[in-house]
């Protein structure tokens, strides 16, 4: 395999530079998708790409019209609340009363459909994710034999990633039904420490809710390219990364506040884009073309981490290793 972008290595690994690994991003970037330009090749990275984000996908049966029209507008009063809400579940519920015999199935179907398709698109996006970056690295559109060949790392980390996700939703579902608790409880000598029990609820919740999101970014920044590097499972990446972290704890808490602005850079760009080509604006909108027209985003912040990675040592070099092998 021909390399894409071999990143020069120091021989002691004293310090990770977070910013010049971005450098060395661009210039892969522009090595694979502009040197030549290929409008075969940007369609088939463009679909590994597009296998590798279907795992971000949202689905979400409200929308928010139909809620304020339907929601009561003096919620605000204190002394009407339970009022209203038994008025709202009595006007709910008496509709659907004749129709439960064939509603409840349709629901429970529904949210086993639901359930199935989340599933497949997170397995579909965990084995994409070693396609796209096999791609990358190594600057060719092979699909099959990737594909093939990291299953068992690929069925590794969709097992950790379809927990982090079970446990999104709990977390969601649980700050849900405390949000509602809350309205009800809001009224009266309680609505003082109703909220304020809300409230200390609320602090750890978006804490956890912020410890997935940090776990999910490293996962795929990080976890992803080292059993890339060292066919393992997804937790003993884990393990190697957390070694890694507490050696350069400084060099990683910079990479990942440097995912800020480089987020906004990217967004701004994207929306200029949209404005200047009404055209552009409308296919940003149909899922595979979209992600072949923003393709070069995909691939620089797939290789910004790639590159970072490589200044621990050539063997961390995803771009010049052209066969890695597990324990090494």
């Amino acid at each position: 395999m021909n390399p894409a972008d071999p990143t020069p290595l120091p021989p002691v690994v004293r310090w990770i530079d977070p910013i010049w690994p971005l450098e060395s991003a661009l210039g892969t970037t522009r090595r694979i998708l502009f040197k030549p330009f290929d409008f075969g090749k940007w369609l088939v990275l463009g679909f590994m790409a597009w296998i590798y984000q279907l795992g971000d996908l949202g689905i979400t049966p409200f929308q928010g019209d139909n809620l304020k029209a339907d929601f009561p507008r003096n919620w605000e009063s204190p002394h009407t609340i339970l009022e209203n809400l038994e008025a709202l579940i009595r006007n709910s519920l008496e509709p659907l009363s004749q129709k439960l015999f064939w509603l409840v199935p349709l629901v429970g179907f529904l949210a086993l459909v639901s359930m199935a398709l989340w599933v497949v698109l997170t397995w579909l996006s965990s084995r994409g994710s070693f396609l796209f970056l096999n791609g990358v690295a190594t600057n060719q559109t092979e699909v099959a034999g990737p594909w093939n060949e990291f299953v068992r790392e690929g069925n590794s980390l969709f097992r950790f990633r379809l927990v982090l996700g079970l446990g999104g939703c709990v977390l969601t579902l649980s700050l849900l039904a405390g949000a509602v608790l809350m309205q009800a409880l809001s009224f009266g000598p309680t609505a003082g420490s109703a909220w304020l029990a809300f409230g200390l609820l609320l602090t750890p919740a978006l804490l956890c809710a912020l410890g997935l999101w940090l776990i999910g970014s490293l996962t795929e920044d990080f976890v992803v390219p080292i059993q890339y590097l060292r066919r393992c499972g997804c937790r003993t990446a884990w393990g190697v990364l957390l070694g890694h972290m507490s050696r350069f704890p400084t060099a990683f808490l910079l990479y990942l506040l440097i995912q800020i602005p480089l987020s906004l850079v990217t967004a701004l760009a994207v929306f200029v884009f949209a404005v200047i080509t009404c055209c552009g604006c409308c296919l940003l909108f149909v899922p595979y073309l979209s992600t072949v027209i923003l393709l070069p985003v995909f691939v620089l912040h797939r290789a910004y981490p790639l590159h970072f990675l490589a200044q621990l040592g050539p063997e961390w070099n995803a771009f010049g290793s052209t066969d890695s092998q597990a324990g090494r």
